[in-house]
């Protein structure tokens, strides 16, 4: 299994990011690379990425648990959390 996400997954990323965190217009959106800390996003809150984590679980159907909270100081790192996900998970029947 790969390690790490598609270019299509990965922008399915970024939407979803901008998306949930309300960052920018459709025609000016805010900036994400792999190296935004997501903290530093404007409005960001700890409910926020709270509530971004949980959606991330849905959209790539993965798990991250709790322990994705102070794992995911940027969007590289989230990233990262569903490739690891899915590692775990891959074995399972």
């Amino acid at each position: 299994m790969p390690s790490r996400l598609s270019p299509l997954e990965r922008e399915q990323l970024y939407a979803l990011i901008r998306e949930k965190l309300d960052l920018g217009s459709a025609d000016r959106p805010e900036e994400i690379r792999s190296t935004t800390a997501v903290m530093e996003l404007p409005g960001v809150d700890s409910m926020k990425l709270l509530r971004l984590l949980g959606a991330v679980e849905l959209g790539f159907r993965v798990n991250l648990g709790f322990e994705a909270v102070p794992r995911a100081r940027t969007v590289g790192d989230v990233e990262r959390l569903i490739c690891e996900s899915r590692e775990r998970y891959a074995d399972r029947p």
